[in-house]
């Protein structure tokens, strides 16, 4: 007996490749740094005897289960793991989580998409597709998510509509980082690496008791250096990291039944914002381009990008304060209460052009302020698994963009007037969204269970945004009052920082939006395990998204229209399935995504301002796709796994759009962009023994992403230059550990092939531009904990 709870332990301390779709692996610590999750994910092992290769303690639904045992689209992946394979942010995600896109925007606001659903949007406060939690606090906002990596135990992907168990509604799922914890006796450990771009990144914490109620976590990562990028124009380089977070974690317990925790951290960001790639030159009006700009260099390497000598800068920072508290109440039942507040500022200046020329460079400034509070009761009364909840938030935010537009060329569009050479765009926003939720599961028996959960939200926003001067000069407010003139015969004169949008009487003035929404998210479903261990789960479930107002360049302020809450209906069947004596997993999902007022990132045409992008609704769309995974550990010291998805997207009806060229298509049939269809990913690793102690290894990632588009399209107009080229990319890695896993030392080669890739494709008013992924890459880490 006491050598079969050895072996169980084992089975939940050691690695152990995890995930539905992916291979991963989870392990704690050390032994002296358990977690109490992980002590819970023994004592679970220890229970089951059929634990296998697949087994990993999850708390995908607030309470602490096998993820062979949830009926739900989850991938889990633990803190060796990720660094083993150098995944050090949530971008990194793409190498291991088919069905995950991530996507940088032109405004440094990062874009996740799963399943095809996501959010591609320039508002600094545009709520997202995919939401991130760390420890079920929801970081608002995508600028947020940034520092969400730093000293995690594991994350968790959950894919499709959330919103009955998490507190921000979401239609394309969650991304879960849970954050490790303070421990019982005193442990330390520190992670380093050095890559030949000379990015140095190093991350370190130490944790253990302050007293006999009270223990402490403290984590610091700082990541500088590795200018990758080369100016196609001059000897320049770009792409210096200089990023600091600390975060600081204090559990208390008072009392046996109270336990109180405080998660303070923060992050500052004066990196160098990441440049695009010039595709090709594309002039609205040759006449008008500046000299040289037409002969600016296309990027032919995966490090080529150009930008304006001196301009890009980055200034951002990230603060937040968490304060949860849990009681158990009586046997079995728990009150929670979870208070956050978070705060973020931006100042950059973003380099848009590709070009050595000051062309449509962005200086971009605002604030996001959010507070958050959930209270929710949580019971496991005999065969009924129960929580019901409420949560509240409210966010105060402001956003400015002012662009560039010394040499663009439909900057004079009145002939004989000076060409305005700036224009700002701002919006304020203050949003509150109240929410009640509740779930249940129920065992109907010792193989079936059945769940239902339901979330009911009310969503209020109230914001004001116009286009305005930003230069004494002020040739754009000379522009409107003479657009004021020409329709009514006078015009209101405007000054410098004044707003120049017009409104229904042509007056200047700024655009007063509202939204008020609501909605009711729900989810049904049924597990049924039989008594192999295989899971069958069947889950039909419906998510909102909140609707969105525009920060834009707009010549009226009629155009400020919000985007409309999107909903999407999900249709899922799976199977999680233990074979060959649980050496090997296989897991595989199919689903149906029903999609009303899908919102997406559309082309609208301005007057004064030419083409402008701006979220729209697309009234019916769908996606639909399968998805299959094998993880497999045949012998001792082997593991490998291989996933894969499959999207087949589509707008559903007839839906009059502009593509991203200007060009007016019926998008009935388009393949929704960043929807790749086919991602594959794939890990193996093998250790053998070279000493008492020492264990030599060899392992490699391998990522297969179809062609894409990052554009609407259709026959007639089929917007090749918006197109997304298939890649394959390779990660290589080898070097030695302790077989206690203390300490290891490992080089890795990231893209052995130098392939050139990218992610996305915009168009500016007058050339094309993408932004490409990092070339190949070699360094050494080094891990060590005690």
């Amino acid at each position: 007996m006491a050598i079969e709870r050895y072996r169980a332990w084992l089975a939940a301390t050691t690695i152990l490749p995890v995930g539905v779709m992916f291979g991963s692996t989870a392990s704690a610590q050390d032994a002296s740094s358990m977690s109490e999750s992980v002590a819970n994910a023994a004592a679970a092992a220890t229970q089951d005897d059929r634990a296998g290769v697949n087994d990993i303690i999850v708390t995908a639904q607030k309470r602490e289960q096998s993820i062979n045992r949830v009926g739900l689209t989850i991938q889990a992946m633990g803190a060796d793991e990720l660094q083993n394979r150098g995944i050090r942010g949530a971008e990194d995600l793409v190498r291991a989580v088919p069905g995950f896109t991530f996507t940088p925007s032109p405004y440094s606001t990062p874009v996740y998409t799963l399943r095809g659903v996501g959010l591609y949007d320039s508002g600094l406060a545009s709520s997202p597709s995919v939401s991130v939690y760390v420890d079920e606090v929801p970081l608002a906002f995508p600028v947020m998510t940034k520092g969400a990596t730093l000293d995690v135990e594991r994350v968790e992907v959950l894919k499709g509509p959330q919103g009955t168990l998490f507190g921000q509604s979401s239609t394309g799922g969650a991304v879960n980082y849970i954050a490790a914890k303070p421990t019982d006796t005193p442990a330390a450990g520190a992670y380093a690496s050095v890559n030949q771009f000379g990015e140095v990144d190093i991350e370190a914490f130490a944790s253990g008791p302050l007293s006999e109620t009270l223990r402490a976590r403290i984590a610091v990562r700082t990541t500088n250096g590795g200018a990758w990028q080369k100016s196609t124009s001059r000897g320049d380089k770009l792409g210096d990291a200089s990023f600091l977070q600390g975060r600081l974690l204090l559990d208390w317990q008072p009392a046996d039944r109270v336990k109180l925790s405080l998660n303070l951290n923060a992050y500052q960001d004066r990196g160098d914002p990441l440049a695009p790639s010039l595709v090709r030159i594309a002039p609205m009006d040759p006449a008008l381009i500046a000299p040289g700009f037409a002969t600016s260099q296309p990027a032919r390497g995966p490090r080529d990008a150009d930008w304006a000598k001196g301009f890009p800068n980055r200034d951002n920072s990230f603060y937040q304060a968490t304060l949860r508290g849990d009681i158990d109440v009586t046997d079995g039942i728990k009150l929670t209460s979870i208070s956050s507040y978070q705060h973020v500022d931006v100042d950059e200046r973003l380099p848009q052009g590709g070009t050595p020329l000051p062309y449509q460079n962005i200086l971009h400034r605002g604030f996001i302020s959010s507070f958050n509070q959930e209270v929710r009761l949580a019971g496991d009364t005999g065969a009924l698994n129960w929580l019901v909840g409420a949560s509240y938030e409210h966010v105060k935010a402001d956003d400015n963009l002012i662009y560039d537009q010394t040499i663009v060329s439909n900057r004079q569009p009145i002939p004989g007037l000076p060409p305005y050479l700036d224009v700002g765009n701002t919006l304020t926003q203050r949003s509150n969204t109240f929410a009640a939720f509740g779930n249940a599961e129920y065992r109907a028996g010792d193989n079936l269970t059945l769940r239902a959960g339901m979330r009911y939200t009310h969503f209020r926003n109230r914001g004001t945004g116009c286009s305005y001067e930003t230069l004494p000069s002020n040739e754009l407010g000379q522009l409107f009052e003479v657009l004021q003139f020409l329709v009514k015969g006078s015009f209101i004169p405007i000054a410098p920082g004044q707003c120049a949008s017009l409104n229904e009487n042509f007056d200047p003035a700024a655009a007063d939006l509202r939204l008020r929404e609501e909605n009711l998210s729900w989810r049904v479903g049924a597990d049924y395990r039989t008594d192999s261990g295989t899971l069958l789960y069947a889950s039909v479930s419906r998510g909102y998204k909140s609707g969105i107002l525009p920060i834009i360049a707009a010549s009226r302020t009629s155009q400020y229209d919000p985007a409309g809450q999107e909903r999407l209906d999900a249709f899922e069947v799976g199977v999680k399935a233990p074979l060959f004596a649980r050496k090997v997993q296989l897991n595989a999902a199919a689903f149906y995504y029903d999609y009303t007022d899908k919102q997406i990132r559309g082309t609208v045409l301005d007057p004064v301002f030419g083409k402008l992008e701006r979220e729209i609704n697309i009234p019916k769309s769908r996606v639909m796709g399968v998805e299959a995974h094998i993880i497999a550990q045949p012998v001792r010291g082997l593991s490998a796994s291989l996933g894969a998805t499959y999207l087949d997207s589509s707008v559903r009806n007839s839906f009059s759009a502009y593509n991203s060229d200007g060009i007016l298509i019926d998008a009935r049939g388009s393949q929704l962009p960043f929807t790749p269809k086919v991602q594959i990913v794939g890990n193996i690793e093998y250790a053998v023994d070279v000493g008492p102690r020492i264990q030599a290894f060899i392992g490699g990632d391998g990522t297969y992403h179809s062609a894409d588009n990052a554009s609407l399209r259709n026959d007639a107009v089929p917007a090749d230059e918006f197109g997304i080229k298939a890649y394959t990319v390779f990660d290589l890695r080898a070097g030695v550990q302790s077989a206690d896993d203390k300490w290891r030392a490992t080089i890795f080669v990231n893209n052995v092939f130098n392939v050139v890739r990218w992610n996305t494709v915009f168009r500016l008013i007058d050339a094309y531009h993408r932004f490409q992924d990092r070339p190949r890459t070699i360094g050494l880490s080094v891990r060590y904990r005690y």
